[in-house]
């Protein structure tokens, strides 16, 4: 089993396989949306691919400040 393998079985053991897959269908759709948005615009490949890059580079990076953020107990 490979070290990204081995994460994803701890990921869905800790949070369980419902919200595992949900997130994974989640995620999915996002990038096929993405994709098929940037299908016929006059753009090559390339430059589509940096875009998505940059667009979930930038969402990992708002979720890491999330998490990051003190939160305040009730």
């Amino acid at each position: 089993m490979t070290q990204t393998e081995e994460k994803i079985e701890n990921f869905t053991f800790a949070v369980g396989a419902d919200l595992s897959n949900q997130f994974e269908k989640q995620v999915s759709r996002t990038i096929r949306d993405l994709m098929e948005s940037l299908e016929h615009r006059l753009i090559d490949d390339e430059t589509k691919v940096d875009y998505a890059t940059h667009v979930f580079a930038r969402a990992l990076d708002e979720m890491v400040d999330y998490l990051e953020t003190p939160k305040l107990l009730n």
